[in-house]
């Protein structure tokens, strides 16, 4: 099946499955890959959809097979099955919180996606389902979603990602890494640990550019009293923090969520943040918040204190304006987080930017090859224009290309107008 083959087979059983949006073509790329028996490692922006690679294999192939997909995070999992069951597919997770009939279920193979975290697929418990006849008969995929987790270079290392290998001592089938961010040495240490070869292993790879997100970086002499920011948004708006100033938990406008968190407290700010016509309009938060999860609307992501890697903040950057808009990517730091053991030269090197260059090329360069890099170079430069606030290239890229723009309209992206403006379209 070749790839105008795949799209038009698609195309006509999307209705089937409730699915209404237009297939990608590395998505469909990655997908080919697997049922034509290749690994394949898809290298793919923030809020690109690698979920639906995974996905297309089945609509593709044989939906009666099982798909085994490995993912980190309980909360990522729960977003995915969310999702999956409403293309109204059969899928549940393995785990110690797994009920009686979905373990009958994965036993007799009833699930089109099993899902589990790398510890719960590696304990000895599962084996015996993993060595079953059904299993051996219908596994046709083990997918690895943020497969950058694999490598001691990123700040999301997950030790028994580096055990993965195992689980292809029970199967003969390919393996799907997917993954968003990846420098040299992340790719490298996917292969040595999935225990992918060259020879068998196709690369698909998109730019990790997110164009409609615009950067900004703004040092302040300290950022001591971050950790009162909660109180005090609180404290400043009173009963505006409530919906109709009524002061009640479930009508708060701001929530919290860290480590500490309570669980239930968690799964209702994830559930309601998810909503279209959400009531949180803020949520302050630690990395405890997740990668991966696809809340479309945000407008805005903001770090407080440098980020610990480029590759930690261009996927927690990449949470904004996932459906398309407009989205402001913002770092408020200091020297003192610049300067912590346990941040990153890259991301220090960056965000102190002494050589006053483009944030994004610099950002790129790292997750890219040159070629990517290149393609990068602003087009559509400003002459001088009409428009009450400059459009152009320059100004839609970064705090440092901004300063470049020769209209002298640089105020398209100036942040306090940004924010007003989304607060005007909240009101109205």
């Amino acid at each position: 099946m070749d790839a105008i083959r795949a799209k038009e087979k698609f195309n006509s059983l999307k209705s089937e499955y409730n699915m209404k949006f237009e297939v990608k073509d590395e998505q469909i790329e990655v997908a080919l890959a697997v049922i034509n028996g290749r690994n394949v490692l898809g290298l793919l922006p923030t809020g690109y959809g690698k979920t639906l690679c995974i996905v297309l294999s089945t609509i593709l192939s044989d939906e009666s097979m099982i798909t085994l997909v490995v993912s980190p995070l309980t909360s990522l999992i729960d977003d995915q099955i969310s999702s999956l069951r409403g293309f109204n597919f059969r899928c549940t997770k393995i785990g110690s919180d797994t009920d009686k009939d979905d373990i009958l279920g994965i036993k007799e193979g009833l699930f089109s996606f099993v899902f589990s975290s790398p510890e719960s697929a590696l304990m000895p418990q599962w084996r015996s389902v993993f060595m079953s006849d059904s299993w051996q008969k219908k596994l046709k995929l083990i997918a690895i979603d943020e497969a950058h987790c694999v490598s001691e270079w990123g700040e999301s290392f997950r030790k028994e990602y580096q055990r993965l290998f195992e689980l292809r001592s029970f199967f003969d089938v390919p393996v799907m890494a997917l993954t968003a961010t990846s420098t040299k040495e992340v790719k490298a240490d996917i292969f040595k640990y999935l225990q992918l070869s060259d020879e068998c292993t196709d690369i698909v790879f998109k730019s990790p550019d997110r164009a409609n997100i615009y950067i900004y970086n703004s040092i302040k002499e300290s950022i001591d009293r971050v950790s009162e920011i909660f109180c005090t948004l609180k404290d400043c708006l009173g009963l505006k923090a409530y919906i109709d100033g009524i002061k009640d938990p479930n009508n708060i406008l701001i929530e919290m969520f860290h480590k500490s968190t309570h669980q239930d407290s968690k799964d209702r700010i994830l559930k309601e943040f998810k909503l279209k016509e959400s009531r949180i309009r803020c949520v302050i938060a630690t990395v405890a918040l997740g990668m991966g999860l696809d809340i479309r609307d945000v407008d805005l992501v903001v770090h407080i204190g440098c980020p610990k890697s480029v590759l930690s903040y261009w996927q927690e950057a990449g949470r904004c304006a996932r459906d398309g808009r407009q989205g402001l990517s913002l770092i408020i730091y200091d020297m003192f987080t610049v300067s912590l053991k346990n941040t990153a030269k890259d991301i220090a090197k960056i965000v102190q930017n002494k050589d006053n260059t483009c944030i994004r090329t610099q950002v790129l360069s790292l997750l890219s090859d040159q070629k990517t890099v290149a393609s990068l170079s602003v087009s559509n430069i400003c002459s001088g224009c009409d428009l009450q606030h400059c459009d152009c290239s320059y100004c839609r890229c970064c705090s440092v290309c901004i300063e470049k723009c020769p209209c002298q309209k640089r105020c398209f992206f100036n942040v306090q107008i940004f924010l007003n403006q989304e607060h005007e379209d909240d009101k109205n």
